[in-house]
């Protein structure tokens, strides 16, 4: 029989070899940008509840089979870091997964829209998570590669006119930071982004989002590379730079005024951004090789965008949400 169990602190120790196997794999197989934490410091978390979770057993095998991490975020968000399984049978682990944690947060409080991005072997569970009110939408990562002579031939055969009067193009600067989150929060509060991110649909999450990445707590800001679009000295547009490796970056955020799109401005920004990670690099102030960038599969826009610029599409995954309202109305058999 196959049982999903809460992690607690008396279980945690007999999940050690379960979650180092996944950590061969995390960023080979699982493309993590970034390496996962020890499992001292996991189980630190788990015991802390900065991290919760289950783990699955077959009571016919006393290994655990399975493990789920997740977390609830403070913009009332619960983001599933991780749902990891070592057996064939992925449907009925699954199923055991989900309806312990539909049971365990029908009546909790503190969240509003559950948040799972399936990269690499987790993306076979869009096909079941569905029936319990997972809503998918395809998401693609674009990479630009600084090495690569046709990616950059492409990119420099791109030409702009020169920007109207009372435009122009700066770095990032503290003082934009309240501007910016206007931006961030006009931009994005009917996006797709916000249907799984509760931040972008208010101006103060949109803040908390501008002082997360302003203090690097979503990898150090490169903030020399980070291009802010003006308009008589009002920041219309941005397109952030978050250091992920010693030679890899990637763009968190890019986007304008709805009133200033249409103009080739998102182009412009991208452009920018792209110029002066150049720039730095040639003058040994960074080593940025790669810029990566993330999409929804449906925005044709920003595709067309970055293909135009010179990146490559390296593959795509689901990214699903569960709201509250979906989650308490499951019902088993019942297509939710």
């Amino acid at each position: 029989m196959i049982q999903a169990h809460p992690i607690t602190i008396e279980t945690v120790d007999a999940l050690r070899g379960l979650y180092q196997r996944f950590c061969q794999k995390a960023i080979s197989e699982y493309r993590w940008a970034h390496e996962p934490i020890a499992f001292e410091a996991l189980a630190q978390a788990l015991s802390h509840n900065l991290l919760q979770g289950y783990w699955v057993e077959d009571t016919a095998n006393p290994e655990p089979i399975a493990l789920m991490l997740y977390r609830l975020e403070e913009h009332r968000a619960i983001e599933i870091n991780l749902i990891y399984v070592e057996v064939d049978d992925l449907k009925t682990v699954t199923d055991r997964l989900i309806r312990r944690f539909i049971a365990d947060h029908r009546e909790t409080e503190g969240w509003d829209v559950v948040s799972y991005a399936m990269l690499g072997p987790q993306g076979a569970l869009v096909r079941t998570l569905p029936w319990y009110g997972f809503k998918p939408i395809g998401q693609a990562q674009f990479c630009l590669d600084l090495t690569d002579s046709i990616s950059l031939q492409i990119f420099q055969q791109q030409g702009f006119e020169p920007l109207e009067a009372g435009y122009r193009l700066d770095c990032w600067q503290p003082q934009y930071a309240g501007a910016v989150a206007e931006c961030i929060h006009e931009a994005f509060q009917n996006a797709v982004d916000s249907l799984w991110d509760p931040r972008f649909r208010t101006l103060a999450g949109a803040r908390k989002v501008v002082g997360l990445m302003s203090a690097g707590m979503m990898g150090p800001l490169l903030s020399r590379c980070t291009s802010i679009l003006l308009r008589d000295e009002q920041p219309v547009g941005f397109c952030f730079l978050l250091q992920d490796s010693l030679m890899e970056a990637h763009i968190p955020l890019i986007g304008i005024k709805p009133a200033e799109r249409r103009k080739k401005l998102g182009s412009l920004l991208l452009k920018d951004c792209i110029v002066r990670t150049v720039q730095d690099m040639v003058s040994e102030q960074n080593s940025i090789l790669r810029i990566k960038a993330t999409t929804d599969t449906d925005n044709i826009r920003a595709i067309k965008m970055y293909r135009r610029m010179g990146f490559r599409e390296e593959y795509n995954y689901p990214h699903v949400y569960l709201t509250r309202e979906k989650l308490r109305a499951f019902q088993p058999g019942k297509w939710c």
